[in-house]
């Protein structure tokens, strides 16, 4: 019996015009054997919605404005709520590390600076996916 895929939403700000990085992130992770679902979003709730119908096991939220705080304060609560506390949670992007921590602190599971190799990343939800909490 074939191995079940992991699946990955793939965040993205609609007002964030610089998507090369996550384009080239789902592309990566594609190649590493994951399922990607590119979703561009307005609102938190959004990408819950998202997440619930696509039966996700990682969000990965991409953010190259600001923001990413607020997201954290909100999409952490919104997923609880759902019942979506198995689900492994990232984000990437331009995210200044003095932020890591308190992203971290919310429940964001890893935070991960522009640059990286994709394989750095597949490797990190290879090693967590199903095994995360949302505590």
């Amino acid at each position: 019996m074939a191995e079940k895929k992991i699946r990955v939403l793939l965040a993205k700000k609609k007002i964030d015009v610089h998507g090369r990085g996550s384009k080239l992130l789902a592309r990566e992770l594609r190649d590493a054997g994951m399922e990607v679902i590119y979703f561009r979003f307005g609102t938190v709730q959004e990408i819950v919605n998202a997440a619930v119908q696509e039966d996700v096991g990682v969000i990965g939220v991409s953010i190259m404005t600001s923001g990413h705080l607020l997201v954290a304060e909100r999409l952490i609560p919104a997923l609880k709520e759902k019942g979506m506390t198995d689900v492994l949670v990232i984000m990437g992007g331009v995210i200044p590390e003095v932020d890591f921590e308190p992203l971290k602190k919310m429940g964001v599971h890893e935070v991960f600076p522009p640059g990286l190799p994709g394989e750095t990343i597949a490797d990190y939800i290879r090693e967590r996916v199903g095994k995360a909490r949302l505590d």
